[in-house]
């Protein structure tokens, strides 16, 4: 893992140099990662904006209320930066709503050996290394996607999906039906899941990439940092491409 600027946060100050422990075995040795504790970060106004990537600890029930508060905070006044969540206590519970309130990730860590949770994290964050950094055009324009040095041409209803996707990052169903131009009250759901399977298999066959997650009962999101739209770009970004 090479984040630039972590932050680990945690219930309790004593929690935090734990999780902080966990996390440090990740990453470089010449890498800092701060901590924070939640009533620490509840109580001050620092937005945070130095930090490219904020990991959360949910280790309780009664500690899922005050992280959503947290991620509402950190997303609001640091939009660009990538939120991580790890619960790890058993829960049924759906992490939609972390979602939702803005989280990137949601793994789930409930393995008691140490070297297991370490495994999980590790291989997680680093995965979520890799992610953040391909980037990819969507040009609507020419109604394709530019990355890698390759071009992948996609339809007009798919390259709606994606210009939404990316202006909202997390839609539901409905929302997605909607974009799509279907009866957002009597459209095929299956048709709908199997559509934007096509589109992120055809994305992932060529750039290797999963852009678009699927959140189990909602919709799906979009993957921050992978892919941005061609008018965001400089104009002689687009005049070189061209």
């Amino acid at each position: 893992m090479h984040f630039s600027n972590v932050l680990a946060i945690s219930r309790t100050a004593s929690k935090t140099e734990d999780f902080r422990a966990l996390i440090v075995r990740t990453v470089p040795n010449d890498l800092k990662v701060d901590t924070c504790s939640y009533s620490q970060l509840i109580d001050h106004q620092e937005d945070h904006a130095d930090y490219r990537a904020i990991i959360i600890e949910i280790d309780t029930p009664s500690a899922s209320g005050q992280a959503l508060d947290i991620i509402k905070k950190i997303r609001t006044k640091n939009p660009a930066c990538l939120i991580v969540i790890f619960v790890t206590f058993a829960s049924t519970q759906s992490k939609t709503k972390y979602y939702l309130a803005g989280a990137d990730y949601c793994l789930k860590v409930t393995h008691t050996a140490p070297e297991e949770k370490f495994c999980l994290v590790d291989a997680f964050l680093n995965e979520t290394y890799r992610l953040n950094y391909c980037k990819l055009i969507l040009d609507q324009d020419r109604m394709c996607i530019f990355g890698n040095g390759e071009k992948l041409e996609i339809s007009f209803v798919e390259m709606k999906v994606l210009e939404a996707l990316i202006h909202s990052r997390l839609l539901s169903h409905d929302e997605i039906a909607g974009v799509m131009g279907l009866n957002t009250k009597f459209y095929d759901s299956r048709a709908l899941e199997k559509s934007i399977s096509r589109l992120r298999s055809k994305i992932k066959a060529r750039y290797g990439e999963n852009v678009i997650q699927n959140i189990r009962g909602y919709g799906y999101k979009l993957s921050r940092g992978i892919i941005s739209a061609n008018h965001l770009q400089p104009l002689q970004e687009r005049a070189h491409r061209d």
